[in-house]
């Protein structure tokens, strides 16, 4: 396997090119959404906060950052929440359901804590002075929701009149007579992310086939300019920390192969393994492979047959603590998903429904919610479990969809709002796509390379700030996205690394 190459000289100046051209792929992130009449905006008024609700996380020390007695007010050009007041050229609006929006933007089947009922929706979306994305919710015509990323809060206002406060108007009109403030952007934030990938296995020198894995870092900071970084391994940050994750030979056995963690060791600068426990070669498997990962679980490929040489067929999957990274304590899917078991025994049921009664002497009787997976599929990752064959029979493992979405503990930021399909109309060759959360970057991976772009109002820019080589048959096992002080960090924690 060719592991991520480029000519370092070329690149850089690809890397470093700022991006001036106002070209773009002139491709909405949303197909969806269609620009209105004026008139057709129904959440133009004043409303009142009536409740406030974390998305994913607890209450962090900050709070929210909307007091409960604050009002709202949108005009035809301006909006205001209490002191903060910004103008906005152009909207839009989309028709959805409430349960799509929140499974699309946050990854959530159970939205039961808002209290309201799955129902059709119309999303308003704004684009404040620095190219902020701003989304409401008209649930009704007295009820719209709000979510602020800044504080991870999705809050809900009750109308209190179709009117605008008058002062109100006044004191925006005046701030933006001179249109100063909506031409002169602000600094861009600090936006980073760190992308893994897996090679297919290929024969190496022990003619044992491995597979390898990279990582590459992507920095935009906060005066404009990008810098990067690549390992040859898989690098996941986690609690101030940076762990380095790859595949090696067991110990006791040379035709085994382990997961292998080390941390960097602040006073010397080296990587030290991690102390593992796992020496029952039982359960040392011949060969693994790291089908996805984050701070928290570590997805694996794994085969326990006695032959090496070839091409290997890994047909078991696992998901594993990060902690305990270990296939005799591989988690169910319960452990991690609460109180969906019932979910993935009738998602499996419903799989066997389409396979012939006289296969199905061929497969695994026993549920086992240990067999699940994190799988790519159009811009997300969705849940999907594993029915393997018996042993002695030569069929395929029946994989099926688990329906339940991926909660913010598996993935992390991964506001799948990118139409796929439209962005194929201009780039044919795209795989994938990745948005990052405040919507400035997006990443679109092709069988050969990895491209990333700018975004420029709702449109991709033509020209790409930086791009990776890939090879065919790479696949992205990790993506994580950071912002404002957590990208500081993860970036100073990474510059450490040598």
């Amino acid at each position: 396997m060719r592991k991520i190459r480029f000519k370092h000289n070329i690149f850089l100046l690809i890397l470093l090119m700022f991006l001036t051209s106002c070209s773009t792929f002139n491709v909405s992130l949303d197909s969806l959404l269609v620009p209105p009449k004026v008139n057709d905006i129904s959440i133009q008024g004043t409303w009142k906060v009536e409740n406030f609700y974390y998305i994913h996380e607890y209450p962090s020390n900050m709070g929210s950052v909307i007091p409960k007695d604050s009002y709202v007010f949108l005009s035809k050009n301006y909006l205001r929440i209490n002191d903060k007041v910004f103008n906005y050229d152009s909207y839009k609006i989309k028709s959805t359901t409430l349960s799509e929006y929140m499974r699309v933007k946050f990854k959530i089947s159970d939205f039961s804590f808002l209290n309201l009922k799955d129902k059709e929706v119309y999303i308003f979306s704004i684009h404040d002075e620095n190219n902020n994305v701003y989304e409401f919710v008209e649930y009704d015509k007295d009820t719209i929701l709000f979510y602020y990323y800044y504080d991870n809060i999705m809050y809900t206002f009750k109308k209190v009149s179709d009117d605008i406060d008058k002062d109100f108007e006044n004191f925006a009109k005046e701030k933006y007579k001179n249109n100063t403030s909506s031409n002169k952007p602000d600094k861009i934030i600090d936006t980073g992310f760190l992308i893994s990938f897996r090679s297919e296995r290929e024969v190496s020198g022990a003619s044992i086939p491995k597979s390898s894995y990279n990582s590459v870092w992507f920095y935009q900071k906060s005066d404009g300019t990008y810098s990067y970084k690549i390992f040859d391994e898989i690098i996941i940050p986690k609690n101030d920390e940076i762990l380095k994750v790859n595949i090696k030979l067991s110990d006791k056995n040379n035709l085994y192969e382990k997961i292998s963690i080390e941390k960097l060791n602040n006073d010397t600068k080296k990587w030290e393994e991690i102390e593992t426990l796992n020496n029952n070669e039982e359960f040392i498997n011949q060969f693994i492979d790291i089908t996805y990962i984050n701070e928290n679980y570590i997805g694996i490929n794994y085969d326990q047959n006695t032959e090496y040489l070839g091409k290997i067929n890994t047909d078991k999957i696992a998901m594993l603590s990060i902690d305990n990274p270990y296939i005799e304590k591989r988690v169910k899917f319960s452990d991690i998903l609460k109180g969906h078991e019932d979910d993935f025994i009738s998602s499996r049921k419903k799989a066997l429904e389409f396979i012939n009664k006289h296969d199905l002497k061929m497969y695994d009787e026993e549920i086992r919610e240990d067999s699940f997976k994190l799988s790519r599929y159009a811009g997300s990752w969705f849940l999907r479990g594993r029915i393997n064959p018996k042993t002695g029979y030569n069929v395929s493992p029946i994989d099926f969809d688990i329906n339940v979405l991926p909660t913010r503990e598996l993935v992390r930021y991964n506001d799948s709002s990118i139409n796929l399909g439209q962005i194929k109309l201009k780039q044919p060759d795209v795989l994938d796509g990745f948005l990052s959360p405040n919507r400035d970057i997006i990443v679109l991976i092709t069988k050969d390379n990895m491209y990333i772009h700018k975004i420029i109002g709702d449109k991709i820019s033509t020209n790409s700030i930086g791009e990776f080589p890939l090879k065919d048959g790479d696949s992205v096992v990790s993506i994580n996205w950071y912002i404002f002080n957590s990208a500081v960090n993860v970036n100073k924690l990474l510059e450490e690394i040598k």
